[in-house]
């Protein structure tokens, strides 16, 4: 199912589901299939919420493209092997038109004027339930549910991913998810057939300590693939597949503060985190892509118990 998905897929079918959840993740150069310590952790790699018995919540707000993309995510998780993330997109006051005269073709006597303004959202459902294979081999998946409304159509999508998280000592962590893996479905009201394609997530992630003071650092390189060409808005672009580069970096300098930067395919990255007990804030910023589209930015609270 995997090998033949992609012969069906439509392009740019599964953007809304790249639209990453967790603050610290974006500050990192938006990595996160090794990062443990992230409360949407069940995002990005399904096989981490079994790794320890973290139990928390995030609660997240972030703007895209100077304000026109609002992204809204919340992300729970339930200690060892479940949790739950869910995703509100939306893009506000999107103009349709009607010709003055709908029976003759555009012209200059016959223009287009706005009619009616509305919101397309997107509101997306991830589950993620995982065990161990070994005490060093983790796997999970993570099935996902996502409801669409584009101007005046709806349609839902199915879908699901599968995660590995692998340990080499105890500094040493590999990470994989594949995206989609039987190529996600979404079903129009019109009737039209939509399959969101494949892509391969893998990632390499290394703690340890340095100074006297021992204060932990984390660094973390992941390579985003897809199965298709897609020319300049990946790092590196083949006729068979594209790849995005991420990576990031985490130092703790005192226990209760976190600062972070990254490169995120053409971008950097920063942000920091402030843990206060059981109780965080976190805060990321994207720098302007070569594209024009502008910054983004992302604020977060944090609970854990």
């Amino acid at each position: 199912m995997i090998l033949i998905a992609p012969l069906g897929a439509s392009k740019y079918a599964g953007e809304i589901f790249s639209f990453s959840p967790g603050v610290q993740n974006q500050a990192m150069g938006n990595t996160g299939l090794t990062l443990q310590s992230s409360p949407a952790a069940g995002w990005w790699n399904p096989a981490l919420v079994a790794t320890d018995n973290y139990r928390g919540l995030e609660i997240m707000r972030s703007d895209f493209f100077e304000g026109l993309l609002t992204q809204n995510q919340a992300s729970l998780r339930f200690g060892k092997g479940t949790a739950f993330t869910i995703n509100h997109l939306a893009i506000d006051k999107v103009k349709l038109t009607k010709l003055e005269d709908e029976d003759q073709e555009m012209s200059n006597e016959n223009r287009p004027y706005v009619w009616k303004t509305v919101t397309n959202q997107d509101l997306i459902l991830y589950a993620a339930f995982a065990r161990p294979l070994r005490d060093n081999l983790f796997v999970g998946i993570s099935p996902k549910l996502a409801y669409r409304q584009l101007a005046e159509h709806s349609g839902w999508g199915l879908g699901a991913d599968l995660g590995a998280y692998y340990t080499l000592g105890d500094k040493l962590g590999l990470g994989l998810n594949l995206r989609d893996f039987f190529g996600t479905q979404i079903i129009w009201e019109s009737g039209e057939h939509e399959i969101a394609m494949p892509n391969l997530d893998l990632e390499a992630g290394y703690g340890f300590t340095m100074l006297k003071q021992e204060i932990p650092v984390q660094l973390a390189l992941r390579a985003q693939n897809f199965f298709e060409e897609r020319g300049d808005a990946s790092s590196i672009s083949s006729s068979a597949i594209s790849t995005d580069l991420h990576a990031g970096v985490m130092v703790q300098a005192i226990p209760a503060l976190q600062l972070m930067m990254g490169y995120d395919v053409d971008s950097f990255t920063t942000g920091l985190g402030l843990n206060i007990r059981s109780m965080g804030i976190n805060y990321a910023f994207k720098a302007n892509a070569p594209d024009g589209l502008g910054h983004s930015q992302k604020i977060s609270l944090t609970y854990s118990w």
